[in-house]
């Protein structure tokens, strides 16, 4: 092979190859046998069509189209192997020319480079919630709201409520609706029955009858009456109101038997909305310090490098969304995003993701932060039983896994708890 190795630029080192003749050969007869064991071609057994018949028939480019991923793989790797080139991940790959010979131009991403910044001198913004009394009645009210009944009520109907209704709708002199003794939630902007039919109905008591007359919209799900306007007669039923629970010492009890009393229930809410301020404040401080970070820092990263991150990025988005039986594209237009826009950002996300991997390993490597064996095997059991219905790594593969996370776990709580130092010494002074 005639090989030119070009100089490093961009963290990225282009070979231009020059395949032997030899190579190529042994790859097309390779691929023409393969394509002979599904050829039809009269007076030849599948699998027994001789080189020059397949040639005829597919043609030598079709032929070299099937070999290129095989001849690639080959010459590649003695290429990086024998010039013993360290990259982070696969190369790229570009055929130059396909006559006479076959030249390929391999683009190699060198690994990273990382000048990091001073990370013992951080400091922090971020300031920490306090459990004020509108958090502590917002957190009581969901909780009541989540034990809330649905009571027969004399009053009018008000938004969100419930009624029980008889309704009808005419257009054009044909019934299109008919509900009897139907459910209805109201609440503001609704689309039950059709838009418009809530607000209608808002005040209404029990018994009471009322009559309205709404356009229907241009989607309507018979097209005969799209956009036309429809007489409706609503019949009230009963109203229906939502209750809260008082929040008393047997109302406590049914909650949880070992809330003493509200005092004591409200010192719970107290302290797990505490835990929740704190683990919020450690997100933030943690986002905040990092980014600062990575600003003081330089990296030189191949774009190659970056693009493979993103690729996967979107591979796993794919595979996230067909779970749910749903095409990208329509995600795509869920999210009101281009592919253009999507490509552009999973782009930036794949970059910042390097850059943080970059240095938080950095980190890890100068505070030679170690991880307990024992610690390491206790998480691997756990996550063995909870994916013990399906097939994960092996044992030495978990451990690494696992080792991994702790050491970036004990670096990320090191560089909040030094921020936390930092700002709190510079307050002080």
């Amino acid at each position: 092979m005639n090989i030119e190795i070009k100089k490093e630029k961009n963290k990225q080192v282009d070979i231009e190859i020059l395949v032997d003749d030899f190579l190529v050969t042994k790859h097309l007869k390779n691929s023409a046998k393969t394509i002979s064991k599904s050829a039809n071609i009269k007076g030849f057994r599948k699998g027994k069509v001789p080189y020059n018949v397949i040639e005829s028939q597919y043609g030598k480019d079709y032929i070299l189209e099937n070999s290129l991923d095989a001849i690639i793989q080959e010459v590649a790797q003695e290429v990086l192997e024998n010039n013993k080139f360290e990259y982070p991940c696969a190369p790229k790959v570009d055929i130059l020319e396909r006559d006479p010979k076959l030249k390929i131009n391999l683009m190699v991403p060198m690994m990273p480079e990382l000048t990091l910044g001073n990370y013992k001198s951080l400091s922090t913004s971020v300031k920490k919630e306090k459990v004020t009394k509108t958090r502590l009645d917002e957190a009581k009210n969901r909780i009541l709201e989540s034990r809330a009944t649905w009571e027969s009520s004399k009053n009018k109907l008000d938004f969100p409520g419930f009624a029980k209704i008889n309704l009808q709708a005419i257009c054009e002199e044909k019934v299109i609706i008919e509900e009897n003794e139907f459910d209805f939630y109201a609440v503001e902007n609704s689309n039950l029955i059709a838009p418009g039919v809530s607000e209608n109905i808002k005040g209404m008591k029990n018994g009471e009858k009322n009559s309205f007359t709404l356009t229907l919209p241009l989607d309507w799900k018979e097209e005969e009456y799209q956009g036309k306007n429809a007489k409706f007669e609503v019949e009230c039923i009963s109203v229906q109101e939502k209750v809260l629970p008082k929040l008393d010492d047997k109302f406590l009890k049914e909650l949880n038997p070992e809330i003493k009393d509200v005092k004591d229930f409200e010192k719970q809410l107290k302290e797990e909305i505490s835990a929740e301020n704190d683990y919020k404040y450690n997100i933030e401080v943690e986002t905040e310090i990092l980014e600062n970070l990575l600003n003081k820092s330089k990296f030189h990263i191949a774009e190659i490098q970056i693009q493979r991150s993103a690729d996967q990025i979107i591979e796993d988005r794919v595979r996230s969304v067909s779970q749910y039986n749903m095409k990208f594209e329509d995600y795509l237009k869920a999210i009101n995003k281009t592919n253009e826009e999507f490509y552009k950002e999973s782009l930036d996300t794949a970059e910042l993701e390097i850059k943080r991997f970059l240095v938080i390993e950095e980190i890890i490597k100068i505070e030679k932060f170690s991880v307990d064996e024992k610690e390491i095997l206790v998480e691997v059991e756990v996550i063995k039983q909870q994916y013990k219905d399906q097939q994960i790594a092996d044992d030495e593969t978990l451990k690494n896994y696992v080792r991994n996370n702790l050491q970036r776990k004990k670096c990320l709580e090191y560089l909040v708890k030094s921020s936390k130092k930092t700002t709190s010494n510079r307050k002080k002074k």
